[in-house]
């Protein structure tokens, strides 16, 4: 069994040279939240089970990544400067098996993958966009963005950061608000114009 972390608070960055395991713990973390063999650079999940010659007589029959979460607080700029809040620690699990079925667990209890998903969402981890978690490729990807996608179906970095931070649901909201704004300035424009008006005519009488 192999242990890594705590991460930190903020923002984690793994680092190393080729073949130091890079991959394999982001793959591993991909992994429990859910994502297909083919993602993990593998054919089937039971790739994912060691088989050594160690265990060439006695097989091993499962590989299982759990990631462990716990709420903060946040009591200083310093690496160190928060507290861990008493009872919120959640242990998410997922379990490979030789006949390439797999199995979550949440905090030991077994589950469907979409109880996963909820969960971590009602927590701001989405799952769906999977903006916590840069890869190695995307990096390149995201310095070579335009600053604003060209088309409405094009993605810039501004549209990528919206989605990070999830300002991007409330864009239709936003364009409403936007109108209602202009329509009532041009509301505005108009009384004034009406009442400059009335004023020249005040100080000619």
């Amino acid at each position: 069994m192999s242990e890594i972390g705590p991460f930190h608070k903020c923002f984690s960055s793994v680092v190393g040279p080729n073949g130091s395991g890079k991959s394999n713990v982001i793959d591993a973390m991909l992994f429990v939240f859910g994502k297909r063999a083919k993602k993990l650079r593998l054919n089937k999940v039971s790739e994912l089970i060691h088989s050594s010659a160690a265990f060439k007589d006695d097989p091993l029959q499962y590989a299982r990544v759990s990631v462990h979460f716990h709420d903060i607080v946040d009591t200083g700029s310093g690496d160190l400067d928060y507290d861990v809040v008493p009872g919120s620690g959640v242990v998410v699990t997922r379990i490979a098996r030789r006949d390439n079925s797999s199995t979550y667990k949440l905090d030991g209890r077994n589950c469907a993958f979409r109880d996963v998903a909820t969960y971590l969402d009602s927590r701001g981890i989405d799952l769906n966009n999977n903006r916590f978690l840069i890869l190695q490729g995307e990096v390149e990807m995201i310095s070579m963005m335009a600053p604003k996608g060209r088309t409405e179906d094009d993605d810039g970095l501004l549209e990528y950061l919206e989605d990070i931070i999830g300002s991007n649901q409330f864009l239709e909201e936003t364009n409403e608000a936007g109108g209602a704004v202009e329509a009532l300035s041009e509301q505005r424009q108009e009384k004034l114009n009406r009442v400059k008006a009335i004023e020249a005519e005040k100080a000619g009488l």
